[in-house]
């Protein structure tokens, strides 16, 4: 349906769901630039659990039931195929808590979803999206190096998903002059701290922090040694998007025994080494990144 629904033509999707499309659609482009304040609709997800968006940002979930870029798609399949009943899953930076809300229907009562957020707007969509999954906590704090409080920057929320502990990153972008970040001091702690404090084991840590992976990573430098069976998922940027950080991530990752492998559209892992030429042949902009331990 989602897969579908995102290589559908716009006539399509305004055929499909034509109040949907209309209002959706209309209200990015004719209401939002002049307010730069979101709204809050219920959309219905692929895998049958409502979930509460803030448009524009959450305008391919609205419109589709699901994050609609490929790399999201394929990302989704993954944490299908990988996670079972009784597993724990760690999503840093989760937005709104689609891929949480995921990973809580496959996993049951059984299993434990834990979900991080800087945000404080963006936070309040989590926790309402959450309050009555009881296999899910969320935490309104940031993943990073240090249990330290942190700055952090958050956008209006046609940008919520560039909310980061680095807004210089997209100073010479287009949208930034208009649409300037708020600076908030938010609380912070490590993935070593929680996983130990907590006992986890977790089959899939999620990293999505706009730059700030290599932070996250070095917080939790004693799982790493340990796991062996677990995955880690990092989004990862084009030369173009400013991927200095990235890049750092996946090289250290890789010093640490880690292969890097990329997601074929099953969902399935396939090994690569030079990650820039692969996004600028795929004309990407960005994928996700799958760390597994190798040695």
């Amino acid at each position: 349906m989602v897969e579908q629904m995102a290589r559908a033509s716009k006539l399509r999707r305004l055929v499909s769901h034509p109040f949907k499309y209309l209002f959706g659609v209309g209200f990015r482009n004719l209401v939002y630039p002049f307010t730069q304040k979101g709204i809050l609709v219920r959309a219905r997800t692929f895998f049958g659990r409502d979930m509460h968006v803030a448009l524009p940002a959450g305008t391919d979930i609205y419109l589709t039931g699901g994050k609609s870029h490929d790399s999201e798609i394929r990302l989704a399949k993954f944490i299908i195929d990988q996670l079972s009943s009784g597993d724990t899953f760690v999503d840093v930076g989760a937005h709104f808590g689609y891929f949480s809300l995921l990973a809580s229907k496959i996993l049951g009562s059984n299993g434990r979803v834990f979900s991080f957020e800087a945000s404080k707007n963006n936070f309040a969509v989590l926790r309402q999206n959450t309050q009555l999954s009881h296999n899910i906590r969320c935490f309104h704090k940031a993943v990073s190096d240090t249990s330290e409080p942190i700055q952090f920057f958050e956008f209006p929320v046609l940008f919520s998903e560039y909310n980061t502990l680095d807004a210089t990153q997209f100073e010479n972008e287009k949208w930034f002059a208009k649409y300037k970040p708020e600076r908030n001091i938010v609380e912070a702690l490590t993935l070593d701290e929680f996983v130990e404090s907590e006992q986890l084991q977790p089959k899939i840590v999620k990293i999505d922090v706009e730059g700030a992976e290599h932070r996250v990573l070095q917080g939790m430098k004693k799982w790493l040694d340990t796991n062996r069976d677990g995955f880690i998922v990092m989004e990862y940027l084009s030369p173009e998007r400013h991927n200095t950080e990235h890049k750092k991530a996946a090289e250290w990752m890789r010093q640490k025994g880690y292969g890097t492998f990329l997601l074929d559209k099953d969902g399935q892992l396939e090994k690569v080494e030079d990650l820039d030429t692969h996004l600028r042949l795929q004309n990407a902009e960005s994928d996700n990144l799958i760390f597994k331990k190798t040695n």
